[in-house]
């Protein structure tokens, strides 16, 4: 009996790491949305328009107020660093 009950234990976990597995995270399928939507000859302002609004809703509501201008300014140097990365400015 113990041996039956260890071995539907395993495969309720061979399961639960089969599922998680076959669902991708959320930072990788946004990641993936936004190549996929530049790659889709979508206005390239409007997407710029979007990210920055992304960046700042994702500031005002999910970062701690105590750290949304530090983080904000670490979020500006990263965008310069990435621009100069791809030769601009």
């Amino acid at each position: 009996m113990p041996d039956r009950i260890f071995g539907e234990i395993l495969r309720l976990i061979e399961q639960a790491e089969e599922a998680a597995a076959a669902t991708p995270d959320a930072t990788s399928l946004l990641a993936h949305v936004i190549r996929l939507t530049v790659r889709a000859d979508a206005d390239p302002y409007l997407i710029l328009g979007v990210l920055v609004e992304g960046v700042a809703h994702t500031l005002a509501t999910r970062i701690p107020d105590e750290r949304r201008g530090e983080i904000g300014g670490e979020v500006s140097k990263l965008l310069v660093e990435r621009l100069k990365a791809h030769g601009i400015g």
